[in-house]
């Protein structure tokens, strides 16, 4: 009786400060490497492919197949300038259906789903580049293409390529990337949200009234890059700029959070970056991070897709390495196994003599 009261104490003494040093909140985040090329920028899923952008000297763009093993160019006779995002029309508002637009410098490309045709499409504002487009996807803004310059003025553009000037955010935020929250995201389903990268915040915007922001998530020392709506069992893909490789985060982590907006900030000058979901009750976000203290993380593209489509390569990267807390709790683990296994021979052995 003694030796079974001692083991049960020594196991409490061994667990108790790892339990107290547990952060239910966070868990090691491990991303799998899908593919590899120089320097990619863009990322988007259309026809059962990715289209990318892959930035060197000039920008040219990728077709890359479902494995991530077969890399072949798409629209050979497009080369854009700077850094080249992609939108994917569903067909709505006069834009035909899968066609791909492309900004590139201070202009958006319209090019067909085969790549064979390219034409220059629109340019919002010729002296400013641009840093972001998107489909309005709920229709609150009427399903059509929306682009941000740099220098903070939002466009809104018809089928035709005709641009509307919407709203001036003014100056020095450089706005990253705009997206759209879905019609049952509290308060705020239907609005515009933009990540300001600059700004350190990410904010949403209202049809109703435009020039009325209201601020999602700030942060203190990280820049908001990528905002997206987390769909059902769907696998985030990321371009990581300068490792050259694509990344593919599972489906787990985003289970149980279908409709929210995960937000990707990166840091390329000494920043430190996260991974956060934000869910919307009324006004209220609540706030989930999925990953966070990535040492100097330069994330661009990204995009979520149904793994059931395709099957990925199993090579894997670690983006946060075995926590302290975690080695601790493995370590104790293996000492209070030893230790149960140690008292239980002994007992037995007294008993027999």
């Amino acid at each position: 009786m003694k030796i079974m009261l001692f083991t049960v104490f020594f196991i409490i003494i061994l667990f108790f400060p790892v339990t107290l040093l547990v952060n239910p909140t966070f868990a090691e985040v491990d991303m799998e490497e899908f593919t590899s090329f120089n320097k990619p920028v863009g990322l988007a899923w259309t026809n059962g492919s990715f289209i990318v952008s892959s930035r060197n000297g000039d920008t040219h763009l990728l077709k890359i197949s479902l494995d991530g093993q077969t890399i072949e160019p798409f629209a050979p006779s497009f080369s854009g300038e700077g850094e080249v995002y992609f939108a994917i029309s569903s067909g709505k508002s006069g834009f035909p259906e899968g066609y791909i637009y492309a900004s590139s410098g201070n202009s958006i490309y319209e090019i067909d789903p085969s790549g064979n045709e390219v034409k220059l499409f629109s340019t919002p504002y010729e002296q400013m580049g641009l840093g972001y487009i998107a489909f309005d996807t709920v229709g609150t803004w009427g399903n059509l293409l929306y682009a941000i310059n740099y220098n903070g003025l939002l466009w809104s553009i018809d089928s035709d390529g005709n641009a509307n000037l919407v709203l001036d955010l003014g100056n020095d935020l450089l706005p990253e990337h705009i997206n759209f929250a879905p019609l049952d995201f509290g308060d705020f389903g239907g609005d515009m949200i933009v990540a300001l990268e600059m700004g350190r915040r990410v904010i949403t915007l209202s049809a109703d009234d435009p020039s009325k922001a209201t601020v999602l998530i700030e942060f203190t020392d990280e820049s908001p890059e990528r905002v997206l709506v987390i769909p059902a069992d769907s696998d985030l893909y990321i371009a990581k700029y300068d490792e050259n490789l694509v990344v593919k985060l599972a489906a787990g982590y985003f289970s149980g959070y279908e409709g929210g907006i995960v937000v990707i900030t990166e840091g390329e000058y000494g920043e430190r970056g996260s991974i956060t979901i934000l869910e919307a009750d009324g006004n209220v976000i609540v706030v989930t991070k999925v990953a966070e203290g990535t040492v100097n993380p330069h994330f661009e593209g990204a995009v979520f897709v149904n793994p059931t489509i395709f099957e990925t390569v199993t090579a894997t990267t670690t983006i946060q390495a075995f926590s302290q807390t975690s080695i601790l709790f493995v370590v104790f683990s293996i000492i209070a196994v030893i230790a149960l296994t140690v008292v239980f021979v002994r007992g037995r052995k007294s008993s027999k003599e």
